[in-house]
């Protein structure tokens, strides 16, 4: 079809008439042979507008899915469709139908012009698509171009495990042009900037909602733009709550009954003290295998720490209780001695008599000896008394060690309860 060039007229300030040349007409695409015409003569090392103001690029995420969030490298792999649109007057054209775009292949799209965007908190981008056919580029006949990618990264994600298992973290999916500035490329979020599978479902977290704003800033080299999506995982405190919450109490409650068992069954009360230790600690050290390792105290392990505290304590108490039941069973052995004391000689604790024999004993006469027997009467009628209200003391404190340790245990750790729930479940953002 032959095109005609219209001259027209212009006036400049001295009031002469100039002859210009108007832009000529897009062309007119009848099949997408007609379109890809305008690649024999289209550079793409060159931006649009390349002597006019930057190009205004908008952005947009559709998230597929969130997975492999992992608190000890602090990353998650993410899914989307990364959406951008700009305009390159090159691309203009005439349509021949209502609604015409131009779509391209795949490998056209390596010939196009396209921002050089990247993802600035990406620690791994090395995931395949199972088809090679996860991209498109489609151009409007007022040169508007729509480019959509479907990528899936690692990106990562600095977490806060101070309020842990009742925590609630922040990622951040950060992007924006490496190698342009703002003078040359502008980059802004289009309303939704996120949109999400309303499918997608986490096994220890529930995403509370997305934010974005812009992240741009000057550096030495220039002022870049920059564009930041946040979303927020808060985390499902269930499965702590019936893995280590609920075991941990049982095993405190458990240490308790130490207090109902007699003092002097030491193997019973032993055994079941070094039980509930061990096993208080082993449970400690399962709640920070699965997390860095942090100096600073998280909620778990006050709460851990606490029934470590708790189940250490209770042991401690028998071993005071079986002290001072233990007088008993010594003060039967030390009465036995008493009453068998001439069958000793003197070691430095008690004062006996040596050994006599019958030959050569010297009577002194019979008053002596009435007494020195009314001496040793009343010597072993002093140590049996005295012996007998230390083993009522003696079991009376152990007794008053067990009565009140029945008490104070059970009350004190009620008390921590009510005050730990409330307080970080009182902040849990999260449902339980």
């Amino acid at each position: 079809m032959p095109t005609t060039t219209t001259r027209a007229e212009t006036t400049t300030p001295s009031g002469t008439q100039v002859a210009t040349t108007p832009p000529p007409a897009p062309p007119e695409m009848n099949s997408m042979r007609d379109f890809y015409r305008i690649l024999e003569t289209y550079d793409m090392r060159i931006r649009p507008n390349d002597q006019g103001p930057g190009v205004h690029v908008l952005m947009q995420m559709y998230v597929e899915s969130i997975a492999s969030i992992s608190e000890i490298s602090m990353d998650y792999v993410i899914t989307f469709y990364f959406r951008m649109w700009w305009n390159d007057p090159r691309f203009r054209f005439t349509p021949t139908q209502p609604n015409q775009t131009a779509q391209l292949h795949v490998a056209a799209r390596s010939l196009v012009w396209t921002p050089d965007v990247y993802f600035l908190n990406e620690k791994d981008a090395g995931y395949r698509a199972s088809s090679a056919f996860t991209s498109l580029l489609w151009v409007w006949p007022n040169g508007d171009i729509l480019s959509s990618q479907k990528k899936t990264l690692k990106n990562s994600c600095p977490m806060d495990f101070r309020m842990y298992p009742f925590d609630a973290q922040f990622c951040k999916i950060q992007l924006g042009p490496y190698g342009m500035t703002t003078d040359d490329l502008v980059i802004e979020w289009k309303e939704p900037a996120v949109e999400t599978n309303p499918g997608i479902e986490l096994p220890e977290y529930v995403i509370d909602g997305w934010t974005w704003t812009s992240c741009g800033g000057n550096y030495s080299i220039g002022e870049f733009g920059c564009n930041q999506a946040t979303f927020k995982l808060v985390r499902s405190v269930g499965y702590y709550i019936t893995q280590t919450y609920v075991p941990s109490a049982l095993i405190v409650a458990l240490s308790w009954l130490t207090f109902w068992i007699s003092p002097l069954q030491a193997p019973a009360r032993v055994a079941l003290g070094i039980t509930t230790v061990l096993t208080s600690t082993t449970l400690t050290s399962a709640t920070r295998s699965s997390i860095p390792r942090f100096s600073y105290i998280r909620a778990i392990d006050i709460w851990m720490l606490v029934c470590t505290i708790y189940v250490f304590t209770a042991l401690v108490e028998f071993a005071a209780a079986h002290h001072f039941s233990r007088r008993k069973q010594e003060s039967q052995i030390s009465n036995q001695m008493y009453k068998n004391k001439d069958a000793f000689q003197t070691n430095g604790i008690l004062k006996v008599h040596p050994f006599q024999n019958e030959k050569d004993v010297v009577t002194d006469g019979k008053d002596k000896k009435k007494e020195n027997q009314d001496v040793e009467e009343d010597f072993d009628e002093d140590v049996a008394q005295a012996m007998a209200e230390s083993d009522e003391r003696g079991q009376m404190i152990a007794a008053k060690i067990d009565l009140m340790s029945k008490i104070f245990f059970p009350a004190t750790f009620i008390l921590f309860n009510i005050i730990y729930w409330a307080v970080y479940m009182g902040s849990y953002e999260g449902k339980v």
